[in-house]
């Protein structure tokens, strides 16, 4: 008897249940339906082919044709035992895009007022007030070869242009892209020589700062091992200790050539 009542009460409990929980899918459903979840910012545009798709505005910038720029690059003395050349860092921007467009169908550097700015007291080739411009393709990747336009503030020209590579983390696709900087800077400055030249020159001096690392940082205190020049033009390396490797390239007289090989540089026309 007392088995049976326990079994009537359980198939009651049972079926309490069974209706409690009819009751909760009926509110759940229907009387408090969910709010269906918005799409994620990052797919919409995926899902609706109709979405504009955000690009970055430089991208825009870089597909501008660039028409072949060659420079008149004469130099002369802006302050007090500072030589410049009479080209602003706008003026390399779109020579070094015009060349770098003619093999490539695309330009490498965007417009000045993109690039990083820092103003010195003074510089490696000036004891005067320096603006210092460096550009990275890719700053989110801290050791990317960079580009770095030394210019007067006084005035619109370019006191030495360097191309800047991170060894100390050392990539060979890195070390690729740096090279292919050389090569363009080159041809801004010796467009009339021979692509082949240029590359053999700028492993030269490459070469010459691995072989000649000195320990002091690149200041106006730092003495190149060697200088190559044409004109006016004299370019060379330099790499020292926690420091990058550059490529450097500025405006040179008799005078300062020989004022150069007086403290060892050694020195060599191209």
């Amino acid at each position: 008897m007392i088995e049976k009542i326990i079994k009537i009460l359980a198939l009651i409990i049972f079926i309490l249940a069974a209706a409690a929980g009819l009751v909760t899918v009926f509110f759940t459903y229907y009387l408090y339906p969910k709010e269906t979840p918005k799409s994620n910012i990052n797919t919409a545009a995926e899902e609706s082919p109709d979405t504009e798709i955000y690009e970055d505005p430089s991208a825009e910038v870089l597909r501008q044709e660039a028409p072949i720029k060659k420079l008149d690059l004469q130099i002369m003395e802006n302050r007090d035992n500072e030589l410049v050349f009479q080209a602003s860092i706008d003026d390399f921007i779109d020579s070094y895009n015009g060349y770098y467009w003619k093999d490539k169908n695309i330009r490498y550097l965007l417009p000045s007022l993109e690039w990083n700015a820092y103003l010195y007291d003074k510089a490696v080739h000036s004891d005067h007030e320096t603006c210092c411009y460096i550009f990275s393709k890719d700053e989110e990747i801290l050791p990317f070869p960079t580009i770095t336009v030394y210019a007067p503030s006084n005035d619109d020209f370019i006191q030495e242009i360097t191309v800047n590579f991170d060894d100390h983390s050392y990539m060979d696709s890195l070390y690729d892209i740096y090279e292919e900087m050389c090569f363009y800077t080159l041809k801004v400055f010796f467009p009339d020589i021979p692509d082949e030249t240029l590359v053999n020159l700028y492993t030269t001096l490459n070469q010459l700062a691995y072989e000649n690392v000195s320990t002091i940082k690149y200041t106006s205190e730092s003495v190149p091992c060697a200088l190559y020049y044409r004109g006016n033009i004299g370019v060379y390396p330099y790499f020292a200790l926690g420091d990058c490797v550059h490529m450097c390239v500025i405006p040179v007289t008799q005078e300062y050539l020989e004022e150069l090989q007086g403290k060892g540089v050694a020195l060599f026309p191209i």
